[in-house]
């Protein structure tokens, strides 16, 4: 019995956040110069993404934040970054 798609754990980008966010449900809203801040129609809290975030590795506290922040799953937003669950 398999355990699935092998997991990439980093580095992740700025661009890979975003795009986690994205699949969860996040919107981006106007930010300062170099981030971008999104919410959650249904979710409290805010997060915002730096651009200079170049290599982000599974569990950097930028991602454990996010973690806590926007409510994802360790696991779920493991598979986000990856692009699996859209």
């Amino acid at each position: 019995m398999g355990r699935g798609p092998q997991l990439k754990r980093g580095p992740f980008t700025a661009k890979d956040v975003k795009k986690a966010l994205k699949a969860d449900g996040w919107v981006s809203k106007s930010g300062g110069k170099h981030q971008t801040v999104w919410t959650h129609p249904a979710k409290p809290g805010k997060f915002a993404v730096s651009e200079s975030w170049t290599a982000l590795r599974a569990w950097d506290p930028i991602l454990k934040g996010m973690v806590r922040t926007c409510g994802i799953d360790k696991e779920r937003l493991l598979r986000l970054l990856n692009g699996l669950d859209d």
